[in-house]
């Protein structure tokens, strides 16, 4: 389907508009490290070291930067901004952000911030519209609400510290729309430069910058959609449903349903400190070039799988997995975080991937919160308490993909405690890093690539402030990791 839109321009002016979710952007300098393990760089996002979130269109929310290493001495920075889900940088400092009142730009070097107040009107449909947004090549920063793409810029081009400006507002035409409270969720940038969404009900669309076009396409009935989408350099646009994974084919001018697979989805309620049903998992793309390649996830089975999808043409001689499973499954790898018994586990952080290989944290919380209401917003109160011994989750478990037997293998497993924050890792330092916790204080930990090891415990603090709640943990310049909080960013670097 292609139509013009319904466009507002306010230049110059403050827009009132409601973000309600829970995220921040920030903008950092041009990054001349290609690792061999990047994936190919969109020419369309920020040039910086996170330019969106999962920082780039694979999602693989890994980095070639240094971050923090064995011996290093910290310093712990918070500034309050209102809940911050994710950072998506533009320059080596500045960073946008969206919470439930306001869009705000931060310097993370001096945390002078430029806020654009929202008058809210109304609450948002759900606290998960514009969790995602991005920063594009002109340093404008896209940011969805509900079912509408604000695109914000500086009032004086160029000029970091100048007023925030809504520059323009698509709204998603009234006739797409299919169920009560839909919402825009997943938000990425294709390679030729259109913004990319997909709604709660299964609804796909590109979108120019200029938000002068748009192209849609439905996945159809009961297809729940509760994280963001991925997107590789093809055209090949990855959403993964409570029911199964589809790949979208966008070739410049329109889009086309190219495959759909099942999975294990679970149950159907959402289960403690999850989102929705289904995977909890944001699509990552794994492998480039003449690789093997995959979109990776985690599926909603009791006992959480590791899956493998081939994104492009099964090999002619591929058998299932197993008997009744999807051919296009190229793993279905269990997920015990070195638990030889387990028979349940949890994330809901998407899988962080570097070349062939994913790591994964867990996120079983002991105490179901949704027992004090029927509202499913209860359910993620037990998160404002992961970092508590009686509630905290413990596990990392790093998995590889083996072409030359053409099957996944766990590489290790590390029983330490990340309770609701997506990992990271550096390639320069050889370790992952998350937002984790040692005795109830909020502490960055790394583990040694390789091994598994705990190399780093970088402490925080014990206060909700550092409570990351769902937030990136990103390696951004000089050494920097930074991450959102339920209540502000927080920077921890070397002394």
């Amino acid at each position: 389907m292609s139509n013009t839109h319904s466009l507002h321009f306010k230049k110059n002016k403050l827009k009132k508009l409601a973000l309600c979710a829970t995220l921040a952007c920030t903008s950092f300098t041009a990054v001349n490290v290609q690792a061999d393990a990047e994936p190919p760089r969109n020419t369309f996002l920020a040039d910086s070291p996170w330019p969106m979130s999962h920082r780039n269109s694979y999602n693989q929310a890994s980095s070639p930067l240094r971050g923090l290493e064995p011996g290093d001495r910290t310093d712990v920075d918070y500034t309050a901004a209102l809940p911050s889900i994710t950072l998506a940088y533009a320059s080596d400092n500045v960073a946008w952000g969206s919470t439930f009142g306001s869009i705000y730009k931060v310097d993370t070097s001096t945390y002078w911030i430029t806020k654009l107040d929202i008058k809210l009107q109304s609450l948002p449909e759900d606290g998960i519209s514009g969790a995602y947004s991005l920063v594009d090549k002109d340093g404008d920063f896209f940011a969805p609400r509900d079912m509408s793409l604000t695109r914000y810029g500086d009032a004086v081009e160029g000029d970091p510290r100048s007023d925030i400006v809504a520059e323009a507002i698509f709204d998603i035409p009234s006739e797409l729309k299919t169920v009560e409270g839909e919402h825009v969720v997943g938000m990425n940038m294709t390679y030729d430069g259109h913004i990319a969404l997909a709604t709660s009900a299964g609804l796909v669309m590109t979108i120019s910058r200029d938000f002068t076009s748009y192209k849609a396409i439905s996945l159809g009935a009961d297809q729940e959609v509760s994280n963001s989408i991925a997107v590789d350099e093809d055209g090949g646009i990855f959403v993964v449903t409570s029911k199964q994974m589809h790949r979208i084919q966008w070739d410049g001018e329109n889009l086309d349903l190219q495959w759909s697979a099942n999975y294990e989805a679970g149950p159907d309620s959402p289960l403690p400190g999850r989102l929705g049903i289904g995977s909890g998992s944001t699509p990552t793309l794994m492998g480039k070039a003449d690789e093997d390649k995959f979109v990776v996830f985690t599926d909603g089975a009791e006992l959480m799988n590791l899956v493998l999808m081939w994104r492009d043409e099964i090999p002619a001689d591929w058998e299932p997995v197993a008997e009744g499973k999807d051919r296009r499954i190229a793993a279905e790898f269990p997920i015990t975080f070195g638990i030889a018994d387990r028979t349940k586990s949890i994330s809901e952080q998407s899988v962080m991937v570097r070349g062939h290989s994913a790591l994964v944290v867990d996120n079983e919380y002991s105490w179901d919160s949704s027992q004090l209401g029927e509202d499913p917003q209860w359910g993620m109160v037990t998160v404002l308490f992961s970092n508590l011994k009686f509630n905290s989750p413990e596990g990392v478990e790093k998995f590889s993909w083996k072409s030359d037997t053409r099957e996944v293998v766990s590489d290790w497993s590390n029983q330490e405690s990340c309770p609701n924050g997506i990992p990271t890792m550096s390639e320069a330092s050889n370790l992952a890093y998350c937002w984790g916790q040692i005795g109830g204080k909020w502490t960055i930990l790394g583990f040694d690539w390789d091994t598994g090891e705990t190399k780093v415990e970088a402490p925080m603090g014990y206060l909700p402030k550092y409570n990351s709640t769902y937030a990136a943990t990103q390696v951004v310049a000089n050494r920097q990791i930074v991450g959102g909080t339920v209540s502000g960013v927080v920077r921890i670097q070397p002394k």
